[in-house]
């Protein structure tokens, strides 16, 4: 197990430990137990609530009380326990964005939130029992009350104290997680447990069954009202991820460029050292345009790039990870220069642009076992987004100081001040007007004014990220326009431009402000649907259709009908931006083999 990891490891299978003792013996007393198939399917209703129930916008807030307060109610306490904590051993094994994509991590919490889950129900259980709690409880009254209240204190005394030392075994600030709404949230579930228990109890299979839908489409709305709720003020590693690309845009020079890496790079990682290192181009040199140590600004300073382990980084082109230093290979530790400083954890990951080691960027902290892969994947998707900038800052850098080498020349040559302020002026303007154009070329499609294909992969990539850490749905569609080339050969390009326009035109007007319409072939057009699943995504595209097949053609030619195909598939969380693509685009082929004017669609 990874070092960061060992305390939390170690925490978790002591608490599993003695859930599992005092879980062991009280089911040795039991007497009743459920059918096999009554078993299964509480355990499948705690995994719906877990998938569809629960946010993680502040700590953890769900309706898992409803089937946990339900089965404490209907079943015997060691029983219940036994239910829930094996779905709460299951979901993080397979839920990716709760598990942060990590093996090991889903593993510790699968480990953790079933011992958690047998304690917390054995202590509310026993709350109930000791107050005075009635089993099975057929009816509420006044008497009920105090143990019904009993056992849900209890039970989120218990959950927020256990999850209270995961976070601080898993060095998370704890005062950012568990917050009020986190500790009193949960109660506003407990009534709709305790009345699943009395309908249940009261031997009402009608009645049951109707609160029983009702509950499945609240609980659906929750986790509508949830993702939209995070997706709105999502602060994971991801989101912030998502967030720093656009901080990171348009620096003009690289002092302030390295300003803004450092500030966003505070916002991700805990270090006690960081660099932003440039590699010059054709002078073999490292600058060291950014060093923070302890929080002191050192000054800058220029070194061979062969040099330390910020050369063998260049060398291999390759991102390193050291988690432990004193555990580093010995290639590594004879190749690291002496700074008379403490190392613990190491990440340093390569600038590459066009293929080119642009620069290098670096976090150290003193104490091992503070980086793993996670921070290294994170560090990576960082460096892909300040590689291009670094290139954009250093073009706008050159401008600059053309334009001020520039201006020199001309006081130094009053006699020509004239010619040479007017040809200044015309040289700054002309490089703006290029620069805005090549930056404008690289994201934009020149004839309809829609996103490209480059901006549109990079912005699926990106929006796969922000789907991955906040866990909401993720939809693309392809549309083509049919029969297009007879549009071209019978009326002209002229006409096919105006159309091509026009179709631009009407999937703006019916996009979301968080949607990314592109223009990404010949009459071909893909679109981003942030938060929309695969059901929704076709409703969308059925209106855009009908849309573009309804709109009045008639001004750009009397005789002119369009109409427009589209495939469009859901992101299964794992398929690559060029797979999610052709999974799209095989559903446009069958709409065009259906028919064309029409919506094909399949999960990708």
């Amino acid at each position: 197990m990874a070092s960061r990891y060992r305390a939390l490891g170690a925490y978790s299978a002591l608490l599993a430990a003695g859930a599992g003792a005092w879980l062991a013996v009280e089911l040795s007393a039991t007497r009743i137990f459920p059918p096999a198939w009554a078993a299964a399917l509480a355990v499948v209703a705690c995994l719906f609530v877990f998938q569809f129930g629960l946010r993680t916008r502040i700590g953890l807030i769900s309706m898992e009380r409803v089937p946990q307060i339900g089965l404490l109610l209907v079943f015997d306490p060691a029983v219940a326990a036994a239910i829930c904590a094996t779905a709460s051993f299951i979901w993080p094994l397979y839920n990716r964005a709760y598990s942060q994509g990590s093996t090991t991590f889903a593993a510790l919490r699968a480990l953790h939130n079933a011992a958690m889950t047998v304690l917390m129900l054995l202590a509310a259980g026993a709350a109930y029992v000791a107050t005075g709690g009635k089993y099975p409880l057929m009816i509420v009254g006044m008497a009920d009350l105090w143990p019904l209240a009993a056992m849900a204190i209890v039970a989120q005394i218990v959950n927020t104290g256990v999850m209270t030392l995961f976070f601080l075994f898993d060095r998370r600030d704890v005062r950012g997680m568990l917050k009020p709404a986190y500790v009193l949230s949960d109660f506003v579930f407990v009534p709709a447990g305790v009345l699943a228990a009395v309908l249940y109890n009261a031997g009402h299979p009608a009645i049951f069954a109707l609160f029983a839908i009702v509950m499945l489409v609240f609980v659906l709305s929750f986790n509508s009202i949830g993702v939209a709720a995070t997706a709105a003020d999502g602060r994971g590693p991801m989101a912030k991820l998502f967030e720093s690309s656009r901080a990171l845009h348009g620096a003009r020079r690289i002092d302030e460029l390295g300003e803004r890496i450092l500030t966003e790079t505070r916002t991700l990682f805990r270090f006690d050292e960081f660099y932003f290192v440039l590699v010059e181009p054709g002078e073999q040199i490292l600058d060291f345009r950014v060093h923070e140590r302890g929080g002191v600004r050192q000054p800058a300073r220029t070194k061979s790039v062969n040099a330390g382990l910020f050369g063998w980084t260049v060398e291999r082109r390759e991102p390193l990870l050291v988690d432990d230093w004193s555990r580093a290979p010995a290639e590594l530790r004879q190749r690291a220069e002496a700074t008379g400083k403490e190392t613990g954890s190491v990440i340093v990951v390569p600038l590459i642009e066009n293929g080119v080691v642009t620069g290098l960027l670096s976090v150290q902290h003193t104490a091992p076992g503070v980086y793993s892969q996670a921070d290294l994947h994170l560090m990576q998707q960082l460096a892909a987004q300040v590689a291009p900038a670094v290139v954009d800052a250093r073009a706008f850098e050159d401008l600059e100081d053309y334009r001020m080498r520039l201006e020199l020349r001309v006081t130094e040559r009053t006699h020509e001040l004239e010619k040479a302020s007017t040809e200044k002026e015309r040289l700054i303007a002309a490089l703006r007007e290029r620069s805005l154009k090549l930056e404008r070329e690289s994201q934009e499609d020149p004839l309809t004014g829609l996103a490209n294909r480059r901006h549109f992969a990079q912005r699926l990539a990106a929006e796969m990220e922000v789907a991955l850490a906040v866990g909401h749905p993720l939809s693309i569609a392809v549309g083509d326009l049919d029969h297009f080339k007879v549009v071209n050969d019978r009326l002209g390009h002229a006409v096919g431009d105006k159309v091509l326009n026009e179709v631009a035109t009407l999937m703006r007007g019916e996009c979301r402000p968080s949607d990314l319409v592109a223009r990404i072939g010949g009459e071909e057009f893909a679109l981003i649907l942030p938060g929309l699943s695969r059901e929704a995504g076709v409703e969308f595209c059925e209106r855009l259709r009908a849309c573009v097949e309804r709109h009045d053609w008639r001004h750009v030619q009397p005789d002119l009908n369009v109409t427009l195909s589209i495939g469009l598939t859901q992101w299964d969380g794992s398929a690559e931006v060029p797979e999610l693509l052709q999974a799209a685009d095989i559903q446009l082929y069958r709409a065009k083999r259906a028919g064309r004017n029409q919506v094909a669609s399949a999960g990708a």
